[in-house]
């Protein structure tokens, strides 16, 4: 299970799905990726969609996670009861807010309401005790985003049943009033989140554009890495695939066309 991996500080690569269509999980689950997170905040998701395409990834045995617009208990017990493997909730800056959202993934007092005809249950064939032990195996991870949640990452990092930070490196720079999400501000930032998610047994989580960029960030400690996204690969690929069709051709001493240098 995905939990079980991240615990073993496994490093793990991901991407992001951004459009809602099961088929391109079923795509993505034939990468050996090791997770898909399905951008509910910033894509056009249903709740439909997303279930179709958690039935994908189930189906696959792809773990899938779902970024929410927002943690709220309602939010996080529709996409688990669907059978989700976890969640990713933004903007996330202290550990009040980052325990409401461990609570909300579990059963019990303040937790998610108790219903064993999900797909998360088995349709009502699993007995309560299965339920439980299934919800302890959600997936939290938690977005660090702006100056408060740096400040406040050795609590959230501290705070039971936070599995990730995932450090939002451009939103952080947009909230300090800078463009560059390489900046030495986010720099430090980030190994400063970086070191609490360490002290805690909590893995450090980044995005990163292509997975040229994987291995220096595995080396700064990152043990999640979300590389970029559907959207991004099909750019890159056509960019990439339309630069080499349109260089100049020449002969070669076969009579062939072949590519110029």
């Amino acid at each position: 299970m995905l939990k079980q991996r991240i615990a073993a500080q496994e490093p793990l690569i991901g991407t992001f799905l951004k459009t809602p269509h099961y088929a391109l999980v079923e795509v993505l689950a034939q990468t050996g990726v090791d997770f898909v997170v399905l951008d509910a905040e910033h894509g056009p998701f249903t709740l439909s969609e997303i279930d179709s395409c958690v039935l994908a990834a189930r189906a696959a045995s792809l773990p899938i996670l779902v970024r929410l617009v927002e943690g709220t208990p309602a939010n996080v017990l529709r996409v688990l009861d669907m059978g989700a493997s976890g969640i990713v909730v933004p903007q996330v800056s202290d550990a009040d807010q980052a325990a409401a959202i461990v609570r909300s993934t579990r059963y019990g007092e303040k937790g998610r309401g108790f219903a064993g005809t999900t797909r998360a249950g088995g349709y009502g064939r699993l007995p309560a005790s299965a339920l439980a032990e299934i919800a302890m195996q959600a997936v939290v991870i938690v977005q660090i985003e702006d100056r408060e949640g740096v400040k406040n990452a050795d609590e959230i990092a501290a705070t039971p049943g936070v599995d990730a930070c995932f450090v939002g490196r451009a939103d952080l720079a947009m909230s300090q009033g800078l463009a560059d999400p390489n900046a030495p501000e986010i720099e430090r930032a980030t190994s400063a989140v970086f070191e609490q998610c360490k002290r805690h047994d909590v893995a450090p989580m980044v995005f990163v554009a292509g997975m040229q960029d994987c291995h220096q960030w595995f080396e700064r400690g990152a043990r999640l890495i979300a590389v970029g996204s559907e959207h991004k690969a099909i750019q890159d690929y056509f960019h990439l695939e339309r630069s080499d069709a349109a260089k100049p051709q020449r002969e070669n001493s076969g009579g062939r066309l072949a590519p110029t240098a």
